[in-house]
């Protein structure tokens, strides 16, 4: 099942970028997420966040109360001032997942940031279901990565403006 989202950030494609590679803003996101635990790593052009979260019902049967999700996303070097990269969900234990790219260019209110990708649930005869239940889930969390941004670059944008005067 094809997946398309976008995020409008206030913001540069740099700042965008620093933002996106930044252990408080990605652990921020997950914390927003309410998972029951969570791991964020940044290795270069590499994040990479796991979540623990409660398994949808739909779910629970084939995986139990818990699924473990983990996000990656592999920056390529800028080009002028875009940057793309390769993203990567996959859910511990089960055939399911989602592949695609991620695109960071100047547009909106500054900067958007555009993922496609395919999601994919290999579970004979279900599989589609689970995907058409599963694709919400997976805009809600884009969603909420857009809110957390938002803050975030609000947050860090009066911190270097009083920074600036003193």
């Amino acid at each position: 099942m094809e997946i398309h989202a976008r995020n409008d950030f206030a913001a540069s494609p740099d700042q965008v970028f620093e933002m996106l590679t930044d252990r408080v803003f990605l652990t921020a996101v997950c914390l927003a997420s309410k998972p029951q635990a969570h791991q964020v790593s940044v290795e270069g052009a590499l994040t990479r966040t796991r979540r623990v979260m409660p398994a949808p019902s739909a779910v629970a049967k084939l995986a139990g109360p818990t699924l473990a999700i983990i996000d990656e996303i592999q920056w390529d070097p800028p080009t002028t001032d875009s940057r793309t990269g390769a993203a990567r969900i996959t859910v511990e234990g089960l055939p399911a997942g989602l592949v695609g790219t991620v695109q960071l260019s100047p547009g909106g209110r500054g900067t958007i940031l555009d993922y496609r990708g395919e999601l994919t649930v290999s579970v004979p005869l279900i599989g589609p279901g689970l995907a058409k239940q599963a694709a919400p889930l997976l805009l809600d969390a884009l969603a909420l990565q857009q809110r957390v941004g938002d803050e975030y670059l609000t947050d860090s944008s009066q911190a270097h403006r009083a920074a600036e005067n003193h």
